[in-house]
């Protein structure tokens, strides 16, 4: 099992990663949603990784919390066209240097290459000066 995703939040022991063994201290609460990986069973607990670290989990709590019925389907790959890029404009401004792109939804705006940020524009009307 490579990857599965909780259908519901769980309690689980941290585990050292170099020896396995239960590290001291409370259970800590993996989050509904969570992707964990690398699950193997030993003996009646689940071992898994979360963001890295090593957790165990009994078996029962492990299972109520994943859809173990049906497997995930694999990832339908992403065309990705060889030409695409961005189409930079520059935009007349009295004190820094800014670009603008048209992408779906707005425009993204790069400033004197130090800043990036979203402008929601669905339907492209700014013309790219400010309000007077």
């Amino acid at each position: 099992m490579a990857k599965v995703e909780l259908n519901k939040s769980i309690e689980a022991r941290k585990l050292n990663q170099r020896t396995g063994l239960p590290e001291t201290g409370p259970e800590v609460t993996i989050p509904y949603g969570a992707i964990i990986e690398h699950v193997e069973t030993d003996r009646d607990r689940e071992k898994f990784q979360y963001l890295r670290d090593l957790y165990s989990c009994s078996h029962e709590v492990f299972v109520s919390a994943v859809n173990l019925s049906a497997p995930a389907a694999p990832a339908e790959p992403v065309a990705v066209a060889s030409k695409a890029k961005l189409q930079w404009e520059p935009l007349d401004s009295s004190h820094h240097a800014v670009l603008r792109a048209k992408v779906p939804g707005g425009w993204l705006l790069a400033l004197a290459g130090a800043g990036l940020t979203f402008y929601p524009d669905p339907k492209h009307r700014w013309d790219g000066s400010s309000v007077a």
